[in-house]
């Protein structure tokens, strides 16, 4: 194994026998354990090829450079509402990865049409998810740490930042960054069905059934690490919050037990 060094201080270390059996794009939902498994299926990838690492923080800042003029990471923001940008620009890192035959391709992105109708017969789609309610806390404290949302729950629950955070499935999966009230339930569906389309879909809290769909897809190991882990100890909402991100949370609950569904009908 070989070491090389990464954004963020991380090292990798870089398989250099055989590869992965297919080429894959990694869709990463937040605040699903999603860190800890791109460094291993990083670490499968021979150093002669390639890996497409569409990062974040960077991508949200080249997103209002072009867009806006200036380096702000916060401008183009998933959360807010001109993050339909950010998601644009990786929609375009990603196909110009695809089209340079990159082995491993990892990133925050949205479903795309064009990838799929293009390179959908070449490239595996992996994703891993995680309850809909906890995923969504996750998200919202992570928000709060980095002073994209403030403590005024109630402010919070109203917004459009509390509906993106609880409807990431719902998002990723139908390709849009915002969804209208009214196209929620055919979005939904949309959802639902891209599932098909995916070569392994996991959960966080069943990494073992995981790595051996893994192991089985791609003909080689994943030795996972804890990675980007949130602090211990955050107080509980109170019931009638849980009980509000609960109702927001409905599309992505309805996605993630269609794909537990999916899960149990291919064992």
């Amino acid at each position: 194994m070989r070491r090389m060094a990464i954004g963020g201080g991380r090292v990798l270390r870089t398989a250099t026998g055989s590869p992965p059996r297919h080429p894959s794009v990694f869709f990463h939902m937040p605040k699903c354990g999603g860190t800890s498994l791109s460094e291993a299926m990083y670490a499968t990838v021979p150093m002669q090829q390639r890996i497409g690492v569409i990062d974040a923080v960077s991508t949200r800042r080249a997103a209002a450079i072009r867009a806006f003029g200036r380096d702000d990471p916060r401008a183009c923001h998933e959360d807010f509402d001109e993050g339909w940008r950010v998601f644009d620009l990786r929609e375009t890192l990603m196909l110009q990865h695809m089209a340079w035959d990159t082995m491993l391709i990892h990133g925050h992105v949205l479903w795309s049409e064009a990838a799929h109708a293009h390179f959908g017969d070449r490239y595996r789609y992996v994703t891993l998810l995680r309850e809909p309610l906890a995923r969504t806390i996750s998200n919202l404290r992570m928000a709060q740490r980095a002073g994209l949302v403030d403590d005024d729950l109630e402010a919070y629950l109203e917004s459009s930042v509390a509906r993106r955070h609880a409807r990431v499935y719902l998002r990723y999966l139908a390709g849009r960054n915002d969804i209208a009230e009214d196209a929620v339930a055919e979005a939904t569906g949309e959802a639902i069905a891209r599932l098909d389309g995916f070569a392994l879909v996991g959960f966080l809290d069943r990494q073992p059934a995981f790595l051996a769909g893994y192991r089985e897809t791609f003909g080689v190991p994943l030795r996972l690490q804890r990675l980007n882990a949130a602090p211990d100890g955050a107080p509980p909402f109170p019931d009638r919050v849980l009980a509000r991100l609960r109702e927001l949370c409905a599309p992505d609950l309805a996605i993630h037990e269609a794909a537990l569904s999916h899960a149990a009908a291919a064992r």
